[in-house]
């Protein structure tokens, strides 16, 4: 079922349980809704398919399969997924991201708001990927990406996202996330003693709490900081 408003630009692929909002456009060659890549996946379930929100784009070669249980895979409102993007069984997508083109994303996955998808970033599935942060181009990730954090090439997070924060206004928050982002990171404590360190110094900031909740609720791991040579230490600005 299809909300007012949608647009089929030709060549698309839609498949029941299947429900969509208002304003969401489909380019050729889109497909949502078909069986999971999943072995154990039994076709005579028909199971909870696809849920969509409003004002998604769908570009050229997008997929996005049914899920595999009673809860449907979700894509929120306001997304943009570029050619050749796929987004894997009972993955739930949030509001206002955006992938470049070739980003997969296996099944089971979480994804927050306001996040950036470099072309060609890959995640592992039942990982998690916190609001409004950023994966660069070809990042390959096995484990979860913190709120505000960018996540670089080989399974690591390099820094803050300065940048997207300083656009999204919350330019007064940056001083106390990078101090939470230094306790988490840089002392190498435990994950529940790092977030409950984070909560007592900086539990008034509403993104620090943000920040040391999805720390504490990791199962697959929190993405592993990215650790300077000598060299690039040394190397100019």
């Amino acid at each position: 079922m299809l909300g007012p408003g949608c647009k089929l630009v030709g060549g698309v692929w839609l498949r029941g349980p299947l429900v969509a909002g208002a304003n969401n456009t489909f380019y050729p060659d889109s497909s949502l809704g078909f069986e999971p890549q999943d072995r154990k996946f039994d076709p005579a379930v028909k199971g909870a398919g696809i849920r969509v929100g409003d004002n998604n784009m769908f570009r050229e070669g997008v997929t996005v399969h049914r899920a595999t249980g009673d809860h449907p895979t979700i894509i929120g409102n306001d997304n943009y997924l570029m050619v050749n993007c796929h987004v894997g069984h009972d993955s739930v997508m949030g509001d206002f991201n955006t992938m470049a083109n070739g980003v997969l994303i296996a099944g089971h996955v979480q994804i927050a708001d306001a996040i950036t998808f470099g072309g060609n970033a890959v995640v592992h599935q039942f990982c998690r990927i916190g609001r409004l942060s950023m994966l660069s181009g070809g990042a390959a990730l096995a484990q979860d990406v913190p709120p505000f954090c960018v996540a670089y090439g080989s399974r690591t997070i390099g820094s803050l996202n300065i940048i997207g924060l300083r656009r999204a206004g919350y330019r007064e928050h940056i001083r106390p996330l990078k101090r939470a982002y230094d306790i988490f990171f840089k002392q190498q404590r435990a994950n529940t003693g790092a977030a409950e360190q984070i909560i007592e110094r900086y539990g008034d900031d509403p993104l620090c709490n943000e920040f040391a909740e999805f720390i504490k609720g990791t199962v697959r791991g929190i993405t592993q900081h990215y650790k300077h040579t000598e060299t690039e230490q040394a190397a100019p600005d």
